[in-house]
C-alpha cells in the first residue's frame, strides 16, 4: 500500500540513491562504482572490515535498501549467493549493473521490505545499512526479516542514534537558527539527506536509543548493540566517542 513515507522514500532515493553525489564518472561505468566505494568508505573506514566480518561465508545473503549497490558487491564477494531489494528502480538498477559487471551471481529488484516477495526461510543472513529508520513501519520489517531467515541466520542492521553527537548538533541548529519558526523538527531532520531540502514531500528519518533498537529486534536471539561513527559537520572524531556515534549497529541471530 503507497504511503506518504513510502512515497517520499521512493523520491528521494529515486532521485539521489546513498553516495552517488561522491562519484563524477558515467553513471553504471565501472569507474562510477569504483569512485562510489573509494567515496563511501573513505567516509565510514570502519565499515568494510565490520561488513566482512559478519558476510555469512558461502550462505544466501539478502540486502534491503541496496542504493546503488555499494556495500552489496563486498556482500556479494563473500557470499555464495545474494538477493537485494530497493523501493527505488533506479538503485536496483544499479546494484544490478554493478553485480553483472562485477560477473557475481544475484538479483536485485524493487520491493517493499514491509512485504518482501521471497519464500520463507530463504536466507541465511539479512543485511540493511541506514534504511529501516526511513519505514511506515520498522516493526513489520523486521517481521518480515524473521519470516524470510532461515533457523540460526543473522542480521545486521544499522540505524541512526537518537543520542549521538551529530543528532544533538542538529537539535542545537534546529533552535539556535530559529529553524522550528518555519519548519517542523521531522522536515528538517530530513534535510540531512542528501538532496531531501529540495523536495516538496521529504523522507521519514526516526532516530533509536541503543535500547530502542534492542527492543525492536526482541524477537531475535544473541542480540548485540553497538555504536559506530562519531563525527561532527561531516568530520570522524576519536574512537573514544564512539559511544556517541551516529549509527546503531546490531546484530543478532534467528
Amino acid at each position: 500500500m503507497e504511503t506518504e513515507a513510502r512515497t517520499a522514500a521512493t523520491k528521494q532515493w529515486s532521485e539521489n540513491p546513498a553516495g552517488i553525489n561522491h562519484a563524477a564518472a558515467p553513471e553504471g561505468t565501472p569507474e562510477f562504482y569504483e569512485q562510489m566505494t573509494r567515496s563511501r568508505y573513505a567516509l565510514q573506514p570502519w565499515l568494510p572490515d565490520l561488513l566482512r566480518s559478519w558476510v555469512p561465508a558461502g550462505g544466501r545473503v539478502l540486502e534491503i535498501g541496496c542504493g546503488a549497490g555499494t556495500d552489496h558487491s563486498v556482500i556479494a564477494g563473500i557470499a555464495r549467493e545474494t538477493a537485494a531489494i530497493d523501493l527505488a528502480s533506479r538503485g536496483a538498477r544499479l546494484t544490478q549493473k554493478r553485480l553483472e559487471l562485477e560477473g557475481r551471481p544475484g538479483i536485485a529488484q524493487v520491493a517493499d521490505a514491509e512485504d518482501m516477495p521471497f519464500p520463507d526461510q530463504s536466507f541465511d543472513g539479512v543485511y540493511s545499512f541506514g534504511v529501516l529508520h526511513h519505514t511506515d513501519h520498522p516493526e513489520r520489517v523486521v517481521e518480515e526479516m524473521w519470516r524470510v531467515m532461515r533457523p540460526g541466520a543473522t542480521f545486521m542492521v544499522a540505524l541512526y542514534h537518537k543520542h549521538s553527537m551529530f543528532a544533538a548538533q542538529k537539535a542545537i541548529e534546529y533552535i539556535v537558527r530559529f529553524r522550528w519558526r518555519s519548519q517542523t523538527w521531522r522536515d528538517f531532520l530530513a534535510e540531512l539527506e542528501y538532496g531531501a531540502a529540495d523536495l516538496v514531500q521529504r523522507p521519514l528519518v526516526r532516530l533509536y536509543s541503543r535500547q530502542a533498537a534492542r527492543n525492536l529486534f526482541a524477537r531475535f536471539h544473541d542480540v548485540r548493540v553497538r555504536t559506530e561513527h562519531p563525527a561532527l559537520s561531516g568530520y570522524l572524531l576519536s574512537d573514544r566517542l564512539r559511544p556517541f556515534g551516529w549509527y546503531v549497529v546490531v546484530t543478532g541471530r534467528r
